[in-house]
């Protein structure tokens, strides 16, 4: 006997409350893993861009549950390790494109780069007020389908799960024409239901496919790789057919995806419990799903002893950094500048050093040839192996010019992505000038005397020529030479033994001498010379102890001292 056809009217549906988002809270890595990040539910589409140096990110991924804490559908659960270039962006997705109403989202990740879908971790279909008609859970490869409630011999089909990249068909009664919408294939929006109310939309084109369309109560289809169908629940005076959404499906064979696997939900419960960064009730029927992200890092700090001492136009010394990791990375790029205005050099100035020495925690080291950039500030080089896990040090040759200035600074290293300074470089003097020989004895208006100062190599080699200025004390009424005699010669008694004399050129107040181009005669390391001027005290220099101040390049001394009497 057929049976009478009722006209359609919703039936009475208790309010389910929206589905809970889970507060973000920090992750914990999992070894090896140094660093890790967790997305929760936001609305909409988030970037993720991978860190200097990373090459592989493991991702771990819950689909949205659905609607009806004790009915809606689980979701599914997917994961896998990612190959992935420093610098690039991965779209996150979480929780999206559920069917209206209460399809739970999915959860998974697109690559940018290469534009295609990486994992997915399929939604759960949205259930009903009735205990009985309950959402498909999402997926493994395929969706739960959804089940059903009837009464008045009411009879009709499920929502269907999806199927690998097919989605499901939406639940509908055989008495009449109302039906849910279909689940989207892959690439699909889900399919809109008897009404024309849309399906779930794909978060980024061409990634999964939306949960189809609710007809009546909240039984929207879990979005996936491929949608759920959209139940529905409809009835009247002679009885009432309801059917949950379908839930989504997962998938984990994206490009560069290793280790992928998928596990589906069960019943109300989300797939993936087990896993150690699961956070409960991520996933559960009426919850938001989840992704987090893990992935090692390699630290770069300065390397080497605490100082790297550097003499004006001395040799080499060599700054460095250090690279800490735990696990093996690909080669990597590294470029190394020297700090602008400071006067440093790759090598030294006869002869260029281009050659990066990196180090490993067993001192075996390898060199690497770099390319100087065109302003000779920065050393690249290209595929350059860390050789860790452990603890690898690298460095670069480098001196200081005649011209540097005095004290600290750095290199700056970039390896791989990740910056950081060198060991600390001191700049110190290429020479020393101090007071040199024995205390004189000026008698006022008497002979005149000889103080002067002595020259040593500190390190420097080729030092070039060097202005000096020799000055009288202030106040003391000294001069340079005896009345009638003037003198104002430089003279300079060098490592060799070897006299040289130079003609300066006096002050308008007479109270100093200039001479250019200089020769030091201290050619080695450790080698000293001596230099000094004629002076006189006059019957009105005050009598004690008193000197004239050299200035020779860049260092001041005090001469010998003056004994006036």
């Amino acid at each position: 006997m057929a049976q009478e056809t009722i006209p359609c009217a919703l039936a009475p549906v208790t309010e389910i409350e929206p589905r809970a988002a889970v507060l973000r809270s920090a992750s914990a890595p999992l070894a090896p893993y140094t660093h890790s990040r967790r997305f929760n539910y936001s609305g909409s589409v988030e970037n993720f861009t991978v860190p200097p140096g990373v090459t592989t990110v493991n991702a771990r991924c819950w689909g949205g549950g659905g609607s009806g804490t004790s009915t809606g559908g689980g979701g599914g659960f997917a994961t896998g390790d990612i190959a992935v270039v420093p610098g690039e962006t991965l779209r996150v997705v979480v929780d999206l494109g559920g069917g209206p109403s209460g399809g739970g989202g999915m959860s998974g990740l697109f690559s940018q780069r290469l534009g295609q879908t990486l994992l997915i971790a399929g939604g759960g279909g949205g259930g009903t007020s009735n205990a009985e008609a309950r959402g498909g859970a999402g997926g493994g490869t395929s969706g739960s389908d959804a089940r059903t409630y009837s009464s008045g011999g009411w009879t009709g089909t499920p929502s269907r799960g999806a199927s690998g990249s097919t989605g499901g068909a939406g639940g509908a009664i055989s008495t009449n024409t109302s039906y849910g919408g279909r689940g989207g294939n892959t690439g699909q929006n889900g399919g809109a239901n008897v009404n024309g109310s849309a399906g779930g939309l794909v978060p980024i084109a061409g990634m999964g496919g939306g949960g189809g369309a609710s007809y009546g109560g909240t039984t929207g289809g879990g979005a996936g790789h491929a949608g759920g169908g959209g139940g529905l629940f409809i009835g009247g005076s002679g009885g009432t057919f309801a059917s949950g959404g379908g839930g989504g499906s997962s998938f984990v064979n994206g490009p560069g995806i290793t280790g992928g696997r998928t596990e589906a939900g069960s019943g109300a419960r989300a797939g993936g419990k087990d896993d150690p960064l699961y956070e409960s009730p991520v996933g559960d029927a009426d919850n938001r799903g989840q992704v987090v992200l893990q992935w090692t890092e390699f630290t770069v700090v300065p390397g080497g002893p605490p100082d790297v001492e550097l003499r004006k136009g001395g040799r080499v010394g060599y700054p460095g950094v250090r690279v800490d990791a735990v696990t093996a990375f690909e080669p990597v790029s590294v470029t190394v500048t020297l700090p602008a205005d400071r006067g440093l050099l790759f090598g030294t100035q006869t002869l260029a050093d281009y050659q990066l020495t990196v180090q490993n925690s067993a001192g075996e080291a390898t060199q690497y040839r770099g390319t100087l950039s065109e302003d000779g500030m920065s050393l690249v080089f290209s595929d350059v192996d860390l050789q860790l896990p452990g603890t690898t040090v690298m460095w670069v040759a480098v001196s200081a010019g005649h011209d540097a200035p005095l004290g600290s600074t750095s290199l700056a290293f970039n390896v791989g992505g990740k910056t950081s300074p060198s060991t600390t470089i001191v700049v110190t003097p290429g020479f020393t000038v101090s007071p040199g020989g024995t205390p004189v004895t000026a008698e006022r208006g008497g002979a005149p005397v000889y103080p002067g100062v002595e020259v040593r190599n500190s390190g420097s080699q080729a030092i070039p020529l060097q202005s000096v200025t020799a000055v009288l004390p202030p106040d003391a009424a000294m001069r340079f030479g005896v009345p009638g005699n003037l003198d104002h010669q430089l003279t300079v008694w060098d490592a060799a033994g070897n006299f040289t004399v130079y003609r300066g050129s006096i002050s308008a107040d007479g109270q100093s001498l200039a001479f250019s181009d200089v020769e030091l005669g201290i050619p080695e390391d450790g080698s000293k010379s001596v230099m000094w001027v004629c002076v006189s005290a006059s019957d009105d220099t005050p009598p004690g102890t008193t000197s004239v101040q050299f200035t020779v390049g860049d260092r001041i001394s005090a001469s010998t001292a003056i004994e006036v009497v």
